[in-house]
């Protein structure tokens, strides 16, 4: 199909003259320009409407019904797309289970792409959590039971030696982000090993409809080693490999034939995103590649983009600068670790000292107590940067007691951690303290929106990684923040793929930070909001492409050349319309 972010080959869909060339490097057609679907669908009505690209239901007109053998195949009525989406948030608003829309907004997907996106696109902050966590969550649990037709492709320890042939059986050839995970760390629920599919599949709806990133230039993957989960190796409905993971060299050695297989087929300029790794391989695999490879963990670097833009805009709350906090991390894994050096990083960059200074206003607890240098010898590398001299202390009551943190940062996974003896001395050392409540799904958050304000007595700028409802205290509304990685990762992918960089640099995800930050007006920060609302998200996602983009050019790591003047307006015209084209 050759419409706007469609691009595929004009050989097989059609020539479509007048269209210019686009981000990626394809003809695009104007908005008001017919195409020619696939010749298969034009010999047969039926291929046409079981193909969901191309696919409009009752949209087709009464030309389009007559050109492509539809005639009798539909009923008579021919609806706008707007009156097909109506019906569809309707019947969707009946379904008393989270799960059950989740499935119908999956099948909808595989029925009709677009009307799927334009749905998404129109009703983000309500879909949002369907979509994505916290429902995703249970949708992976479920996976096997819920399984209709596969959505990404599946490679496994069977596929080892011809991984590269695996890729080439994928129908779409222009692939710009790959989502990929191996299952062992979903969200806060633990190795679900091929089962995980539903985080690449989900991420990847969000470059779309968040980002504006083509679906056809999406692709997710799931490596699956094998699992440790028991329940999972007896369920007869799973669907992965029934073994132990596999670790060592015999997992390296996939995951090596993996990112040189993507390499060779796709290119240098295809952005990996690493997904739900555990933390002993998330690591060892970002440092590993992103010296040579365009690769992005959004556990670590999406996480950190999206804590950090809320702590900026949160000094609009409490004033002055990073440097002038301190920040208490509960959870020293992935997303801890990843978060607390960036905020590192900002620091350095703004009031101009060594990093390593600036990592002495942050510290990290984790499971066995306060991460102290006493303890250097016996935690894993990337935590020792944060080891700094101070008695041993096991809890993290007595954790804040010590520290006297401005920000406490949850992380770990653990679900009312942050008891009301935590918010309360938070409370009491902080006239405005921030309670950054993170961990997903629901059920592992530190705590909810209505306990951090009524224990803090309203006073909390409180921020959490799952949706929660606004919260009544003292006759004031209160509207909780969600700190989301889909306000960092649609865009930041956008503004790799229109600037063609080559690699990701921290300076990146410093930039894709503060663009988001710098989006968060007076007017939000009096409704008690650190982030913008959900309903802007286009927009969002277009300023942080292009703050994103420029930041490749200025390092020197973007292969497109000719740098456009307006990189908001460039990054917009980039961007996928889900609106239904007319077709000859």
């Amino acid at each position: 199909m050759a419409g706007r972010g469609e691009g595929n080959d004009a050989a097989t869909v059609g020539v479509v003259t007048g269209g210019v060339e686009d981000a990626y490097g394809e003809d695009r057609a104007t908005e008001d320009q017919p195409i020619t679907p696939w010749a298969v669908c034009v010999a047969s009505g039926h291929s046409l409407l079981r193909d969901p690209r191309h696919n409009k239901g009752l949209s087709f007109t009464e030309k389009e019904r007559d050109a492509h053998y539809l005639r009798g195949l539909l009923p008579p009525v021919v609806l706008p797309q707007e009156l097909q989406e109506k019906r569809l948030l309707q019947n969707m608003r009946q379904f008393p289970v989270p799960l059950q829309r989740y499935m119908a907004l999956m099948d909808l997907q595989e029925r009709n792409e677009r009307l799927f996106y334009k749905l998404l696109i129109d009703n983000v902050e309500e879909l949002l959590p369907v979509v994505y966590t916290p429902t995703v969550g249970e949708a992976c649990q479920k996976y096997g039971s819920i399984f209709r037709r596969p959505q990404g492709l599946y490679i496994s320890l069977k596929e080892k030696g011809r991984i590269l042939e695996v890729l080439r059986n994928w129908p779409e050839k222009s692939i710009q982000v790959v989502v990929v995970t191996d299952g062992e760390r979903i969200l806060g629920l633990g190795d679900l090993g091929c089962q995980g599919m539903g985080i690449p599949v989900g991420k990847l709806a969000l470059y779309t409809a968040l980002g504006g990133v083509r679906p056809s230039a999406c692709l997710p993957i799931t490596i699956d080693v094998g699992t440790n989960n028991e329940d999972l190796l007896k369920d007869e409905f799973y669907i992965g490999l029934r073994q132990k993971r596999a670790t060592g060299q015999e997992y390296s050695d996939l995951l090596n034939e993996f990112m040189d297989a993507v390499k060779q087929n796709y290119g240098q300029k295809v952005l990996v995103q690493f997904e739900d790794f555990a933390n002993h391989n998330a690591f060892t695999l970002l440092e590993k590649y992103r010296a040579n490879n365009l690769v992005f963990n959004d556990d670590i670097q999406g996480t950190a983009a999206v804590v950090l833009a809320g702590l900026i805009a949160g000094q609009k709350f409490v004033g002055g600068t990073l440097a002038d906090h301190t920040f208490l991390f509960f959870g020293a894994g992935e997303a801890g670790t990843g978060i607390a050096e960036l905020v590192a990083l900002e620091i350095s960059n703004q009031s101009k000292i060594p990093v390593e200074e600036a990592r002495k206003k942050i510290w990290l607890l984790d499971s066995k107590g306060l991460i102290v240098s006493s303890r250097k010898d016996s935690i894993q590398p990337f935590k020792k940067r944060y080891a700094h001299e101070h008695e041993p202390v096991k809890n993290l009551l007595d954790a804040v007691k010590a520290i006297k943190p401005t920000a406490l940062i949850g992380s770990a996974g653990v679900g009312q951690s942050f008891t009301k003896e935590v918010i309360e001395a938070m409370s009491s050392i902080n006239e405005r303290p921030i309670i950054l409540a993170l961990s997903n799904p629901t059920s592992q958050s530190e705590c909810t929106a209505e306990q951090a304000y009524s224990w803090s007595k309203g006073r909390a700028i409180f921020g959490s990684g799952s949706p929660f409802d606004p919260v009544k205290y003292n006759n004031k509304l209160f509207v909780p923040a969600q700190a989301n990685n889909a306000y960092i990762f649609p865009g930041f992918g956008l503004g790799v793929v229109i600037s063609g960089a080559i690699r990701v640099k921290d300076e990146m995800i410093l930039a894709a930070a503060e663009a988001l930050a710098d989006q968060v007006t007076p007017d939000h920060i009096d409704k008690g909001l650190i982030y913008p609302p959900f309903s802007c998200i286009r927009k969002i996602s277009a300023n942080i492409a292009a703050r994103v983009a420029a930041k490749a050019y200025d390092l020197g790591l973007a292969s497109h050349l000719l740098r456009p003047k307006d990189l908001v307006n460039y990054a917009e015209s980039c961007m996928y319309s889900p609106v239904y084209r007319s077709y000859r």
